[in-house]
């Protein structure tokens, strides 16, 4: 009797456990997407290290050959464009993904933010593993740190990190 006991009770607490984790989005159950972006949001800060995420709601949607053609960095030739449709497995997917998080700011105070991160994807399976290829709330970080008083020093540090 205290064996069955024992076992639901470890039922029980491994699944409040493994609820928790999946709620908080650790890395055990947090995408490929989902980390390159947290990467690039980090890349941005100040004290990346201080980066704590809060949630994160991620999606991803099939999109019209059109609007991922849209992105400059994806303007090719038509005969290119031709070859790319073709040789893709189905219509192109985007992801999206919602991240709340706390780090601290240029002053030292903890701020709350949410960023939205987006990719276009070829065909669903080549999830970005470098922070280059996804946007922050509708921009790469090359072309947010050209805005920045210190672009200079922000543009060599993303450098190193592509």
């Amino acid at each position: 009797m205290k064996i069955k006991l024992a076992i639901a009770a470890f039922l029980v607490f491994g699944s409040i456990v493994l609820s928790y984790a999946y709620v908080r989005g650790y890395a055990l159950f947090t995408s490929q997407f989902v980390q390159t972006c947290e990467n690039a949001i980090k890349e941005r800060l100040v004290v990346p290290s201080s980066y704590q995420r809060i949630g994160v709601d991620d999606s991803r949607r099939t999109i019209t050959w059109d609007e991922f053609f849209a992105e400059p960095e994806r303007s090719v030739p038509e005969s290119t464009r031709k070859a790319m449709i073709q040789a893709a497995r189905g219509r192109p997917i985007q992801y999206v993904a919602f991240i709340d998080y706390r780090a601290q700011g240029a002053i030292g105070a903890i701020i709350g933010e949410r960023a939205s991160c987006t990719f276009n994807s070829l065909d669903g399976s080549d999830a970005p593993t470098r922070t280059y290829w996804v946007k922050i709330g509708g921009e790469h970080n090359l072309e947010w740190a050209a805005r920045q008083p210190n672009a200079a020093t922000l543009h060599r540090r993303l450098l190193k990190n592509l």
